[in-house]
């Protein structure tokens, strides 16, 4: 049966054979584009797997990836499994002893690393991996690292697509095609191992809901070790879209403007800032643009509400909110957001200028995909309707539960971890929500993170940190109270606009650090508090917090996907929230 033996490299093949000339990867160096085909990108797979064959690289073998995004990460990870083998992806950002515990755990023969900055992470951690047999590099070669392209040379002098093929042939649909460290945000990292029958079921329900052709364009920035975009990647290599790789977040304006890209994924903090940049550009037009956009983008709101296509809202279309999108991007035809909770208002904003800003809902765990608002049916302040295949319920403590093809063989090496979440087939995520009387699935926050008072009021602290970040003065907030008569905070202000405030007030200091302990913005933040928490009940009020420079994730505080490690800057800030609770 084709069920139990279909397995990603097979789709891709098909694909190959399907698209053929035309561009399937594109990267550019200044006004350069580098393009490579599906004939190519095919190719380039197959000699990279011939390669690592003939290096003795085995069935489930496990192989570690460790780069930012560019052609030879999507490359490596088919070649991978094209030979049976299981991709182990690492964040390019990791610490050498984060990566070290990854490699130790997975047992992983190889690692793939892009250049001599990764190397020398490897480099004070190798002897210290009994495991590891093989080093490869992208852009670094020497007495230790082989390039990848003399991998390849050998796979291109084998030419055995016979047995190439025989190998793609025989990996099961049931087969480990990945295991995905979590972020150990609750605790140590744990393995999650997807198979081929995980992500397939997951490519083609998400596609009943998030349309992607042919001739789309994906802007691929979120980093391929985070399961969204590799799953991003996967649904444009099932339809044979093309993908562009940005240079990074920091280029990714500039990115858009070279590319013009169909389709883009972002975590919230992305639209968060373009919505910040649009309204900034607005009020810096003068009185008379910002009146015609407030018309305009009221307009668009109602036109939202109750799908309205008058006279006036078609006005509005024509003079103000398609030229914006215009600048943005004229090809865009929507966004996908995920990693995070998107605020309600910012999906809004988006929505109201004619720029669908679909979010959904997943773990590593699921594959990722368990729900997402589809451009037929979206309900803003959800995560959508679950994907076909998929069952959601939620347990008596609120905690949401999923069930179906999706749902991860388990924790590598970590049977009683997996015993603990899987239960009669039904993975418990930990996030705790609702279901709404038309199918649309509601997030309040994660169950360990869940506030009980010493009153006995439950607080989703995730809800109210979202609602502080509206601010544009702060850039972060983490808030504590567990077991406490009151709610406490920290929060990180976003320094380049409040330095603009403060000149403007001319408040005079020498240092980032005097700035924040000056009693004139503590006030001023105690404002803005005030003001975005106005409409919650009386026990979701912040009484005290404190202003503190940074979260990072090179001082450990948050992931590579920027959420917070909570239980890590609760022990980093102990005495400050101590002396919080004590001010009270």
């Amino acid at each position: 049966m084709k069920s139990e033996t279909e397995n990603l490299p097979l789709i891709f093949q098909e694909r190959v054979k399907e698209f053929g000339n035309r561009p399937a990867l594109l990267s550019h160096d200044d006004e350069d584009i580098q393009a490579i085909s599906w004939f190519e990108f095919g190719r380039l797979v197959r000699e990279f797997a011939l390669g690592l064959s003939s290096m003795g690289v085995g069935t489930g073998e496990r192989m570690a990836i460790l780069s930012e995004n560019r052609p030879e990460w999507i490359i490596s990870d088919l070649a991978i499994q094209a030979i049976g083998s299981i991709s182990v992806p690492i964040y390019s950002t990791l610490t050498p002893k984060e990566i070290e515990f990854i490699l130790l755990d997975s047992g992983a023969s190889t690692i793939i690393i892009s250049d001599a900055h990764q190397y020398k992470k490897i480099a004070g951690i190798k002897d210290g991996v009994p495991s590891l047999k093989r080093i490869i590099g992208f852009d670094v070669e020497g007495e230790e690292v082989v390039s990848m392209k003399s991998v390849m040379a050998v796979g291109m002098d084998e030419k055995d697509d016979a047995f190439l093929n025989l190998r793609i042939h025989g990996i099961k649909a049931d087969n480990i095609a990945t295991i995905i460290y979590t972020s150990g945000t609750t605790g140590r990292p744990k393995g999650v191992m997807l198979s081929h029958k995980n992500l397939i079921s997951n490519i083609r329900a998400s596609l009943n809901q998030i349309i992607v052709k042919s001739d789309d364009l994906y802007l691929s920035f979120l980093p391929m070790s985070h399961i969204f975009e590799r799953m991003i990647h996967h649904l444009m290599i099932h339809q044979g879209a093309t993908i562009a790789y940005s240079k990074g977040f920091a280029s990714v304006g500039a990115d858009v403007a070279f590319f013009k890209p169909t389709v883009m994924a972002g975590v919230p903090f992305l639209f968060q800032r373009i919505k910040e940049k649009i309204i900034e550009s607005v009020k810096k037009g003068g009185f008379v643009k910002s009146k015609l956009f407030s018309w305009a983008y009221g307009k668009g709101k109602e036109r939202l509400a109750t799908d309205s296509n008058h006279l006036f809202s078609r006005a509005a279309e024509r003079l103000v909110l398609k030229k914006i999108r215009d600048r943005i991007n004229p090809r865009l035809r929507y966004f996908i957001s995920g990693g995070a909770p998107l605020p309600k208002e910012v999906g809004e904003f988006f929505w109201a200028l004619g720029i669908p800003l679909l979010e959904g809902y997943g773990l590593t765990e699921t594959s990722p995909v368990v729900s997402v608002n589809s451009l037929n049916a979206v309900k803003l302040g959800t995560v959508g309707k679950p994907i076909s295949g998929v069952e959601v319920k939620i347990g008596s403590d609120g905690e949401i539960q999923v069930k179906g093809p999706n749902v991860m063989k388990g924790y590598w090496n970590m049977p009683e971890a997996t015993k603990e979440v899987i239960k009669d087939g039904w993975f418990s995520t930990g996030d705790t929500g609702s279901i709404d009387k038309d199918g649309f699935l509601i997030i309040t926050d994660r169950k360990k993170d869940i506030i009980i008072t010493a009153l006995g009021k439950n607080v989703a602290p995730q809800r109210l940190e979202t609602l502080l970040r509206q601010s544009r003065y702060i850039k972060d907030a983490v808030i504590f109270g567990d077991k406490k008569p009151h709610l406490v905070a920290l929060i990180v202000p976003e320094l380049e606009r409040l330095k603009e405030y403060s000149n403007g007030m001319e408040i005079s200091y020498d240092n980032d650090k005097e700035l924040i302990n000056d009693k004139r913005i503590y006030r001023f933040y105690e404002d803005i508090v005030h003001k975005m928490l106005k409409d919650l009940a009386r026990f979701e009020q912040i009484r005290r917090f404190a202003l503190i420079s940074e979260l990072t994730q090179d001082t450990g505080e948050l992931t590579p996907t920027l959420k917070i490690k909570r239980r890590v800057v609760e022990e980093k800030y102990k005495s400050v929230i101590d002396e919080l609770y004590a001010a009270l």
